[in-house]
């Protein structure tokens, strides 16, 4: 009876043994098993915390180009904010495309995370607002053609402010001295819209400098207001190292472009290495075109003196008439040309196309006053037939008109054509220096990497 008794008591002593192990097994198990899914959660809040950074990194850089493109003018670089847990990389892909890189760390430092973005970046500078503006009367003939820049856009596009000029054509028709009459067909105030422009809108849409307007002012009062030419340079902006005024109520067309007075830029265009000089009032001097031939793609500003001739040799057949046109610039290197004193001269079936800017200038000649005295006066008309400009032209004329003697033996009219385009506009002011006013992007579809 004893020996049943310690069997049973050993029975209960190793089922109680046993079953400590087992708990203590199952708790070690248990314990083991937390241990491993706090490692789990810890690790992915860390990767989410790596992600996170990432992901800011990706919307600094994003800030950054739709607030200035000066960080994008000294790609590739890295960045890294003090501070921050994340590195970001940016390349350039393309002209205008460029992809971003962010690692993001966690706060410990032992998970990363990277994120790739590519992403299509425009910058805005202050171009000119008009396809055409003139400092004086603008005559054109009825076959001329100036477009705002619809041409070749749907009608949903055409609506969009980002593809059309600002007004149609910005002059001013009351800076007629020393001049009392052009050749042409005379755009008045009444006859601009039905005579020469075909554009969407009123002749409200038209900026003539110096017209009387009345206009409501901040209490509700009708006012009289004359209008000026438009002007915003930024802050520091330069014009081949003059420096823009702060602040300027500009009396011309070129102080209003470029926020500088004219007679002292022309001196400092015609003496920079980063400009290429044709003066064709030397003797004996090389043909225009030929010089022109010879001005690199990058280089940027043209400054021709007198009158510029345009060999046939030189020209190309246009793919819509029988015309040959010589083209300056392209739209990966549109061109500034400066014409003072003289205008392209060609024979009637050839004409000049420019692919950025072209901007008259006028030159001087000499005239006998009343009292026998020779004096230098300056040029006051200027005959743009038989050019096409895609980009802008302006003139600083008092009186600008286009021919009407272009035509050849069969008839072929030279027309005088131009068309706005925005984007050429501003490549030109990027490649000529100026400082961006606006800037924005907009992310490459199916682009975003982050694993």
């Amino acid at each position: 009876m004893g020996f049943i008794k310690q069997e049973r008591g050993f029975a209960v002593l190793t089922s109680a043994l046993l079953l400590s192990i087992a708990g203590v097994a199952f708790t070690a198990n248990m314990a083991a098993t937390q241990l491993i899914d706090n490692q789990v959660m810890g690790n992915y809040y860390r990767n989410n915390e790596a992600f996170v950074h990432a992901e800011s990194g990706i919307h600094m850089i994003l800030s950054k180009i739709d607030e200035s493109s000066a960080m994008l003018a000294n790609l590739p670089l890295t960045y890294q904010p003090a501070g921050s847990h994340y590195t970001v990389q940016i390349k350039r892909l393309n002209k205008n495309t460029v992809q971003i890189s962010s690692l993001g760390y966690s706060m410990d430092g032992t998970a990363q995370r990277e994120v790739q973005l590519q992403v299509h970046y425009e910058t805005a500078y202050n171009i000119p607002p008009a396809p055409i503006a003139s400092n004086g009367k603008l005559n054109l003939d009825a076959t001329a053609t100036i477009n705002d820049g619809c041409e070749g856009l749907n009608a949903a596009d055409c609506k969009s402010p980002g593809n059309i000029a600002k007004y149609p054509l910005v002059s001013q028709p009351g800076n007629e001295t020393q001049v009392t009459e052009c050749t042409g067909t005379t755009l008045g105030e009444n006859q601009i819209a039905s005579t020469v422009l075909v554009t969407p809108g009123s002749a409200d849409n038209f900026l003539l400098i110096g017209e009387q307007k009345s206009v409501i002012d901040e209490f509700g009062d009708s006012v009289s207001e004359t209008t000026r030419w438009p002007y915003a340079q930024p802050a520091g902006s330069t014009f081949y190292g003059i420096a823009a005024a702060e602040s300027l109520s500009p009396a011309t067309l070129f102080e209003s472009t470029f926020g500088v007075n004219r007679e002292v830029a022309s001196n400092i265009l015609q003496g920079s290495a980063e400009v290429a000089t044709i003066d064709m009032n030397i003797n004996g001097a090389m043909g225009c075109s030929k010089q022109l031939k010879g001005v690199g793609e990058e280089t940027a500003t043209i400054y021709i003196k007198g009158d510029c001739d345009i060999d046939q040799h030189d020209a190309a057949q246009s793919l819509s008439s029988e015309n040959k046109y010589f083209t300056i610039g392209s739209v990966d290197h549109p061109k500034l040309v400066f014409i003072e004193g003289g205008t392209f001269i060609s024979a009637p079936n050839t004409g000049a196309a420019v692919i950025g800017m072209l901007y008259f200038l006028p030159g001087k000649h000499s005239v006998v006053d009343k009292d026998g005295d020779t004096q230098l006066v300056e040029d006051s008309c200027i005959d743009m037939g038989g050019i096409r400009v895609n980009g802008a032209l302006l003139s600083e004329y008092s009186c600008s008109f286009d021919g009407d003697d272009k035509s050849d033996n069969k008839g072929t009219k030279q027309h005088f054509s131009v068309r706005y385009d925005k984007t050429v506009l501003n490549k030109l002011y990027e490649d000529t220096g100026n400082i961006a006013i606006d800037s924005g992007y907009r992310i490459v579809a199916g682009s975003w990497r982050d694993f």
